[in-house]
């Protein structure tokens, strides 16, 4: 591994995990754009806690799904530090004041969780969890490993394709500092990747339907976060995430 690539997955587990990074790395352009790079390979640290996981509970014990879809929602939580859901909340809260685009700008930069915000993000959990359960049972775990990759990959394309919609915050400022084309076609690359692995260890069917819907619902998404908030944000980038990874559990409940 060269050395911007280890700076750019260092990059990506100090500022997407809870993985402590105690150190000073550089954030010059390629850097950032290697953690980029790197972003999918997270996912499949975290897919593989995931998987590990669900195989000690789901085969090595007699614990309810229940259980077992509590602990997945829980152990993607801390892994990220609830990153994630917080952007979530924050976008809910913003989109349901139904302010203008401006307003709802200002609302998602407060720290403070409204009302909406916390409606979407008990929905989201407590679903989440009863979606889990109810198809844990039957999901291989290769399936369960690349949940949180294709979800990644899906965030890379829309952050390398959607501008920002802010001239400040974190997000622009990553956006500023890197090789958008780079990125986009390492997440080409990465998404026929995964592709052809869930092909390999599930059955084509799967790894079709979990494709279509990823590049459908990231089509639909970009359109709606261009509508509502001009670009992107990286609230917006932490709801695109949580959403697509329940999408994507949905869609086994009908598939598997």
């Amino acid at each position: 591994m060269s050395q911007q690539l280890r700076t750019g997955l260092l990059l990506a587990l100090q500022f997407f995990s809870v993985i402590p990074v105690k150190k000073q790395l550089p954030m010059e352009k390629i850097h950032i754009t290697a953690m980029y790079a790197m972003l999918p390979l997270v996912g499949i640290l975290f897919g593989s806690v995931l998987a590990v996981s669900v195989w000690l509970l789901r085969d090595a014990t007699d614990v309810s799904s229940l259980l077992i879809g509590f602990v997945v929602v829980a152990i993607g939580l801390v892994v990220t530090g609830g990153l994630h859901m917080d952007g979530l909340a924050d976008t809910g809260d913003a989109y349901f004041s139904y302010q203008d685009r401006e307003k709802r700008l200002a609302i998602m930069a407060d720290p403070r969780i409204g009302a909406f915000g916390t409606m979407v993000l008990l929905l989201a959990i407590v679903g989440k969890v009863i979606i889990v359960a109810e198809s844990v049972d039957s999901v291989s775990l290769a399936v369960i490993l690349w949940i949180p990759v294709f979800s990644r990959i899906g965030m890379l394309v829309l952050f390398s394709s959607t501008k920002s919609a802010k001239l400040d915050g974190l997000a622009a400022f990553f956006q500023q500092r890197t090789n958008h084309k780079v990125v986009w076609l390492l997440a080409i690359a990465w998404l026929g990747f995964s592709f052809a692995v869930t092909v390999w260890s599930t059955t084509s069917w799967i790894a079709l339907i979990l494709l279509m819907l990823l590049l459908v619902s990231l089509w639909l998404y970009r359109a709606w976060c261009l509508k509502n908030f001009g670009g992107v944000t990286g609230d917006l980038f932490g709801a695109y995430v949580e959403g697509v990874e329940i999408l994507l559990w949905i869609s086994l409940l009908f598939f598997v």
